[in-house]
């Protein structure tokens, strides 16, 4: 089997987790129980997920010339993720986001974008598009140029080589550049939005109908994720819902950009919507049960346990034929994986 190999274009950061007893009033001081330093950004994360999985990635964004970039290539490099795409910026510090995480999981960020924003089209290498099978684009890169002219580029570019082209909208560019996503959106291949940002856009509240507005603009799979209610995945020939499967939640942090890592795999490995829904709602699930992301996201070995237990539980009995579908699957891609990333499992 052929490793696939995907291009995701988006913020490359340091994230610095802090678990808090509850979120200060303002003027008060907030104390930290804990705190760990670990490299994130969603293509940071998704990245992450998809070598766990045995898929080959390259990014594309931009880094300082700082000790935190040193600290992001290096780990990157340790899970050997391509940084041919990436770009040291001079006088403009990497990005740097601050997690707050109370005891009911739900996250708050704090975040400089720093040299992300200032990844421009002069830094894209079009040789990386012959290279590759997907590009993934995060809708933070529509927020502000050059960043943005960057992100329009690489849509051109991915274009030319008849890529199919993923978009992770998230929830803040389709408020602030509504008119950026829309001109976006019939472009692509796999979109994954959440409910929110869907219903917005589309003027639709029910998911079905936010499906079909979503395939009528083009889209080959439409994806909208609804946190603890699960997910939806549509294409042309059919739709289905899946429930948010059982975790102990303890920090939400990463747990969409894992689920993405799921779609695009599920996607590239054309397993169908049914077994990609199984994936991405699984790795979602895991992110979910530890503190922070990039490489604290559980591993293969953690997501074989996981599919396991699903599939013995009487309440996800349901899906018992597809874990166990998928969890032989998996056992197919062992061989994709570097000795170095199996180590990580």
């Amino acid at each position: 089997m052929k490793r696939p190999k995907v291009a995701l274009l988006g913020d490359l950061n340091i994230d610095t987790v802090l678990t808090i007893p509850r979120f200060p009033q303002p003027g008060w001081d907030g104390l930290a129980e804990s705190a760990t330093v670990q490299i994130g950004g969603t293509v940071v994360n998704t990245a992450v997920v998809l070598r766990t999985l045995g898929v080959d990635c390259v990014l594309l964004g931009g880094m300082g010339d700082d000790v935190w970039a040193g600290y992001l290539r290096q780990n990157l490099k340790n899970i050997d993720v391509d940084l041919s795409g990436v770009a040291t910026i001079k006088d403009v510090m990497t990005g740097l986001t601050f997690i707050t995480v109370p005891p009911d999981g739900e996250r708050t960020m704090f975040s400089y974008r720093g040299a992300n924003v200032m990844y421009s089209p002069h830094h894209l290498e079009f040789s990386i598009f012959n290279t590759v099978d997907l590009l993934h684009l995060s809708g933070y890169t529509l927020l502000k140029p050059p960043q943005q002219e960057a992100a329009f580029v690489a849509l051109a570019w991915a274009e030319t080589q008849h890529l199919p082209i993923c978009l992770d909208s998230g929830l803040q560019p389709v408020m602030e550049v509504p008119h950026l996503i829309e001109q976006v959106l019939p472009r692509i291949t796999v979109g994954v939005l959440g409910l929110p940002e869907a219903t917005y856009l589309s003027g639709q509240q029910q998911p079905e109908r936010v499906l079909m507005w979503m395939l009528d603009l083009g889209m080959e799979w439409a994806v909208l994720k609804m946190g603890a209610e699960g997910c939806w995945l549509a294409n042309h020939s059919e739709a289905l819902r899946l429930p948010a499967f059982p975790a102990r939640v303890v920090d939400t942090t990463g747990a969409g950009d894992s689920f993405t890592a799921g779609i695009i795999c599920g996607y590239l490995c054309k397993w169908g919507l049914a077994l990609t829904a199984i994936l991405a709602n699984a790795l979602g699930a895991l992110a979910t049960q530890v503190y922070g992301a990039g490489l604290a996201l559980p591993g293969r070995a953690i997501l074989r346990s996981y599919l396991q237990d699903l599939a013995n539980r009487p309440d996800t009995s349901p899906w018992k034929e597809g874990f166990i579908t998928l969890m032989s699957r998996i056992e197919t891609m062992d061989d994709l994986l570097t000795p170095l990333h199996q180590e990580r499992q």
